[in-house]
């Protein structure tokens, strides 16, 4: 019997180990008809993710994750930090109402508060520099105050460029010059309590920015441009961008602080790198990785990370790029957009949202009997894709190949979509009329809304889709051509 216990521990001790190991997932909701809670985490957990990351504390998400078994990650957006940072009640006041009521009489099991959200981006203009530090310290304060400091730990999750290096080469790596003082006080204080440093790591990124970047060496499966870095080879930039946080912390000091990836993805869409084969091709390569407990040269065990992201979000700020609003492995509607093996169930790829309902089987599109002349053509298309999301549009993308009457009825139709199919929606003057036949073209998909209580119906001001419609009419005015 003692044999027998010692292997029951051995094997209950290798199922928790797997669990703190195991792949995560951001959880965004930025989306103009999101799922219900209740069944994103249904699908979470058939798809066995072991871990979640949120950006927000939504009460209604974090009541459909009690008693899930998904570890959580609870997210504090950077316009709380100025609050937070300033006003200890407040912070105690925070943890009160969106981790100790959650953990106690919900039984979600919060792991860590993520305090802003890559608070010093270059466009920030330095506003969360002063800030970040004492909202994290008083954050911690009011765990410490409540009894959860060792059950919850704090931590930042920052973009990749907060570290840089006068070359390629990881060893040169230190952390950027105009906030290294701000960045060693906060390495030191989440050392001090046992917290890990988290930081976002795009690829994808490297690939947009430069044209010229190789593009094998944001993959995994070998590169022909390899890194040499005092006789330890990086083949990815993964790998590289990675180990050169390792070598800004080790400098410092801090050497054997944790790490977890906070953001790790591929985008499918919005751009002419951000298509479903090179998705397909990063999140399984890194993915291989992770069911293989391979870390980097520098750090060669198992790597902590969360996928991003779950879900496409249809109202996020295109600032960055168009491809912003398509990071998702699946669709608005929760459906898989390609086989992806996370080797996490006995299933060999993504399993889709159950119980999805959807609107009327009917699109609106551009008028057969309307002309391409017809002066009311582009500003219903400005209208209608300042108010929708045309991102989809454009060289490159799933539907940069329509022609100039598909441009302009794919615009009409995300709108009316958009707008829970309201007669209304379709009625652009003359040139818009609703029909039943799939208008979809080849991998250009003409979507159907979902049914959604808490749909946000978007018939106020204009998003501002930020130089959006350059892109959009520039497609069209090429297709006419």
């Amino acid at each position: 019997m003692g044999l027998l216990k010692v292997v029951a521990f051995s094997l209950s001790l290798l199922l928790f180990v797997a669990v703190v190991t195991g792949i995560g997932v951001n959880w965004g909701t930025q989306a103009s008809h999101p799922l219900p809670p209740s069944t994103v985490v249904r699908m979470l957990v058939d798809n066995g993710f072991q871990k979640v990351k949120l950006f927000d504390a939504d009460s209604s998400i974090l009541n459909a994750l009690g008693k899930s078994g998904l570890q959580v990650m609870v997210g504090i957006p950077n316009d709380m930090l100025s609050a937070l940072a300033n006003d200890m009640q407040a912070a105690e006041n925070w943890v009160a109402k969106n981790v100790s009521s959650h953990i106690s009489s919900n039984s979600v099991d919060i792991r860590y508060v993520a305090v802003g959200n890559e608070p010093f981006l270059q466009t920030y203009n330095g506003s969360y520099i002063g800030l970040t530090l004492p909202a994290l310290q008083n954050i911690q304060a009011a765990l410490i105050k409540a009894g959860l400091s060792t059950q919850v730990k704090v931590t930042v999750p920052l973009n990749a460029d907060v570290y840089q290096g006068s070359t390629n080469i990881p060893s040169d790596g230190d952390f950027r010059s105009d906030i290294k003082a701000t960045m060693l006080q906060i390495v030191e204080f989440l050392s001090n309590n046992g917290a890990p440093f988290t930081i976002n790591i795009y690829p994808f990124i490297s690939l947009y920015n430069d044209p010229n970047f190789p593009a094998d060496f944001a993959f995994f499966d070998g590169s022909s441009s390899p890194v040499n870095d005092g006789g330890k080879v990086y083949t990815n930039v993964l790998d590289a961008n990675h180990d050169t946080l390792v070598w800004a912390l080790q400098k410092n000091g801090y050497g054997n602080m944790s790490i977890i990836v906070g953001e790790i993805g591929w985008p499918t869409d919005g751009d002419k790198n951000a298509n479903l084969n090179y998705s397909q091709r990063f999140n399984q390569g890194f993915m291989s990785r992770i069911k293989d407990g391979k870390g980097t040269p520098m750090r060669p065990g198992a790597m902590d990370a969360y996928l991003f992201s779950l879900i496409d979000e249809d109202t996020k700020s295109i600032q960055p790029g168009n491809f912003e609003r398509h990071w998702g492995l699946f669709t608005l509607d929760g459906q898989p957009k390609y086989q992806l093996s996370l080797g996490t169930t006995n299933s060999n790829g993504l399993i889709a949202a159950k119980g999805v309902q959807y609107l009327s089987q009917k699109w609106c599109v551009m008028s057969p009997s309307a002309s391409l002349d017809d002066p009311q053509v582009v500003p219903s298309v400005s209208y209608a894709c300042a108010n929708a999301d045309c991102t989809s549009l454009g060289y490159g993308t799933s539907c940069g190949n329509l022609d100039a009457r598909q441009n302009i009825s794919y615009a009409f139709n995300d709108y009316y979509q958009l707008q829970n199919q309201l007669d209304t929606a379709c009625r652009f003057p003359n040139i818009s009329t609703v029909v039943t036949q799939d208008p979809s073209v080849g991998t250009c998909k003409f979507e159907i809304m979902i049914k959604t209580d808490s749909a946000s119906l978007q018939s106020g001001a204009p998003r501002k889709p930020a130089g959006l419609m350059l892109v959009l009419m520039s497609a069209f005015l090429y297709s006419i051509m």
